[in-house]
């Protein structure tokens, strides 16, 4: 078996005789385990008792595989048989709770009697009434979890803000890498950013006006903070309260400073200002970002041309695909290849690789010349990822357009532009974001 993860789904074990069932399972997780990078125990289950895996026997399996990094994934609901076996020694927990009457407090008691092994940690939930009991005891002192390095809290869609909580002095994240607060932020202060700007590489966070206060006051990103911060994605909920920031461009310059030295960078929501223009010289104050996804920004070439001027690190685009916007005055069609050249290339050299997100709204015709007159600006331009699923369509469209007087003096060029269509694999957000992360951290060590 290579290296790599050995998923042995724990719900398999059907024998009537669960003792020498457990055991004979035991023993095959040791025979693969010099092999494994991790075991994962997957309790694939409902919420009623009936379950095929033997839970009282759980406890036992966890402890005789302590010396391996045993992963408990549990993704379907509160089963009070798992928490009241005080399970220790996990490194991973991943719970999703399926309804409000999921016993928070509990939950909660098993997530901190696993706090010093746990490396992985992921909650989504519908309404913890007790997400105090994430960090505090019972008898009011602070839990650390010292080996976490992967935080993520979610919020089921629709539930109501909890009673944001206070923690003043706790710092029970010390060594915390990725950080993702999706839609649910539970806390009235900077407890989860406390004690890890040395660590942290992965940042995931709703920009609501109650986060954005706080970052504010709390002066959690300062500019030679999070040197290790590689990517940040930023997803904008809402506008910012009347009054905490002065102009649109303020509120923009606030969402770059989160994480300023972040080579890779993804915006989610709109930017927040009427036109991209009075936007660009903030990115171009960032630069040192490399990579780039904007989800709702629409752009022209005139645009796009300008912020891979303003980013002279730039290398990939994720964006909607620019229209051609407004033709300079007394410019003909045919005549913008001449154009371009004269007046903006060469621009971004190091630019390679524009994504297309979905949703462009724009014709392959007009994807076609504008990308062709992006490549004839940025010298190392070589690839297009478009969300059409006829790859041949557009290649067609391409090599005819390229045949035209305008493009023809430059053909020899733009034959090397590669298309791609979305049976040639348009990223998934996740894959996105691995690649991001990957290409960012690359360049950071590099740096170093």
């Amino acid at each position: 078996m290579p290296r790599s993860l050995a998923e042995l789904e724990a719900s398999e074990i059907t024998s009537p005789d669960t003792e020498l069932n457990i055991n004979a399972f035991v023993r095959r997780v040791r025979q693969v385990a010099p092999m494994a990078k991790e075991i994962s125990i997957s309790l694939i289950a409902s919420r009623s008792d009936d379950t095929r895996f033997p839970i009282d026997l759980l406890g036992s399996l966890v402890s005789q595989l302590g010396q391996h990094a045993v992963d408990l994934d549990y993704k379907f609901g509160y089963q009070p048989a798992i928490v009241d076996l005080q399970l220790c020694g996990l490194r991973r927990l991943t719970y999703c709770s399926l309804d409000a009457t999921d016993d928070g407090q509990r939950i909660m008691q098993l997530v901190r009697n696993n706090a010093a092994t746990l490396q992985v940690l992921e909650l989504s939930v519908h309404a913890f009434t007790d997400m105090a009991g994430l960090i505090r005891c019972p008898d009011g002192s602070y839990v650390q979890y010292p080996c976490l390095q992967t935080l993520r809290l979610q919020d089921q869609p629709g539930v109501d803000a909890p009673h944001m909580l206070e923690f003043p002095g706790a710092v029970p994240f010390p060594s915390l890498r990725r950080l993702a607060l999706d839609r649910g932020f539970y806390f009235s202060d900077d407890t989860v950013f406390r004690g890890n700007s040395a660590t942290l590489e992965y940042l995931s966070l709703s920009l609501s006006s109650h986060v954005t206060m706080i970052l504010r006051n709390h002066r959690v990103f300062a500019p030679l903070s999070h040197p290790k911060l590689h990517y940040v994605d930023i997803a904008v909920d809402d506008d910012p309260e009347p009054g905490l920031f002065e102009t649109e461009i303020d509120f923009l310059r606030f969402m770059m400073s989160i994480g300023p030295s972040a080579p890779a960078r993804t915006i989610r929501g709109a930017l927040g200002v009427t036109e991209i223009q009075s936007a660009i010289p903030v990115f171009g104050e960032y630069a040192c970002i490399q990579v780039l996804r904007l989800t709702s920004v629409k752009l022209n070439l005139w645009d796009a041309i300008a912020l891979i001027k303003a980013l002279s690190l730039l290398s990939d685009l994720h964006a909607p695909f620019p229209d051609l916007g407004p033709l300079p005055r007394g410019v003909a069609k045919h005549k913008l290849p001449a154009y371009v050249i004269a007046n903006y290339a060469p621009t971004g050299k190091r630019f390679r690789r524009w994504v297309c997100e979905s949703g462009s709204g724009s014709t392959i015709k007009k994807i076609v010349r504008c990308v062709l007159l992006l490549a004839l600006v940025c010298p190392n331009f070589d690839y297009a990822a478009v969300d059409i699923t006829n790859r041949d369509t557009i290649m067609a469209h391409m090599k005819r357009m390229i045949t035209t007087d305008g493009f023809r003096p430059h053909a020899l060029r733009l034959r090397r532009l590669l298309f791609g269509g979305y049976e040639n694999e348009i990223p998934s957000l996740k894959t996105i974001r691995q690649r991001m992360e990957q290409y960012a951290r690359r360049r950071h060590q590099q740096i170093e």
